[in-house]
């Protein structure tokens, strides 16, 4: 005769010994783990903790897939974005994230970024920094949150002075005589040169290969004969001609822009900062030489 241990029941037949085993309450039954219980926390339990259930322990259901648990969880509850560990509300993971995720987390604006640079970028742009670096050009009256911001004004061509790239590379060149920020062995003809001539149009109509117009120097494609030029007066190609003087401390990072290697400093990812002082009197040469580079 089948015998229930658990209750030390005998039935007359396997049958009767399951309906037992189904309605009875000190039997909770996993059937596709084939799996008894003695506690509905216990089966519960087994179903958190086995991966072959997909199973929402906030509300007690269960899903034909591990992806449609997922679905479920970013639709019904809270999700961390850095270890994708679930909350029922936004407080819980608000306050997980804070707490566990410090580096990557900005708390007032409860937004979760990729790694701690990202993080220091966001903190520092105009969402929490007030734009008090103001465009000494004439005509131009756009202030900015910080030093590489304003220098990126400047190099991207957008500033009413007419001020470009290519000027502030040539004012950088003639303030630093020394080599400190700049590599003359990558200047165009040295450090008192003139800045290499940008032309307004570099490509034209030949560049299309019956696909995109093509970047002869990388091959890259581009929809636009526009975005090609673009392309072609960005940095993308030129020399890394900046670089960071703090190489004896393991830096001596390069960077092809002068707002690039701004932003390195920054970011504080370096000892660099102990050249600050030498760094603001680049800056204020640069403003001064722009003024009259641009005022004549």
């Amino acid at each position: 005769m089948p015998e229930c241990v658990r209750c030390d029941r005998w039935f007359n037949t396997e049958r009767a010994l399951e309906q037992h085993q189904d309605t009875s309450s000190r039997h909770h039954i996993c059937y596709p783990c084939n799996k008894d219980f003695p506690t509905a926390h216990g089966l519960r339990e087994h179903y958190i903790q086995s991966p072959r259930h997909p199973f929402c322990r906030f509300c007690d259901e269960h899903f034909d897939d591990r992806e449609e648990l997922n679905d479920h969880y970013y639709d019904a509850h809270w999700v961390c974005q850095a270890c994708k560990v679930v909350f029922t509300g936004e407080v819980n993971l608000h306050e997980h994230c804070r707490q566990s995720h410090a580096d990557q987390y900005c708390v007032p604006c409860k937004r979760m970024f990729q790694n701690a640079n990202n993080l220091r970028q966001h903190q520092n742009s105009a969402v929490h920094r007030e734009r008090t670096v103001v465009c000494p050009m004439k005509g131009c009256s756009r202030a900015f949150v910080s030093t590489a911001a304003l220098v990126l004004h400047l190099e991207s061509g957008t500033c009413t002075s007419g001020m470009t790239r290519a000027m502030v590379d040539q004012l950088i060149r003639k303030l630093d005589r020394g080599g400190i920020i700049t590599n003359p062995a990558r200047m165009i003809a040295g450090p008192s040169s003139s800045a290499p001539r940008i032309t307004d149009q570099w490509a034209t109509d030949r560049a299309w290969n019956g696909n995109a117009y093509e970047c002869y120097l990388c091959h890259r494609g581009f929809a636009s004969l526009t975005a090609l030029n673009a392309h072609l007066r960005s940095p993308a190609h030129s020399d890394k001609v900046y670089r960071c003087p703090n190489a004896w401390y393991g830096c001596g990072e390069e960077f092809r822009t002068l707002s690039a290697f701004l932003q390195h400093v920054e970011s504080e990812r370096c000892e660099v900062r102990r050249f600050r002082s030498q760094m603001d009197r680049f800056i204020d040469g640069l403003s001064k030489g722009a003024m009259r580079l641009t005022y004549h």
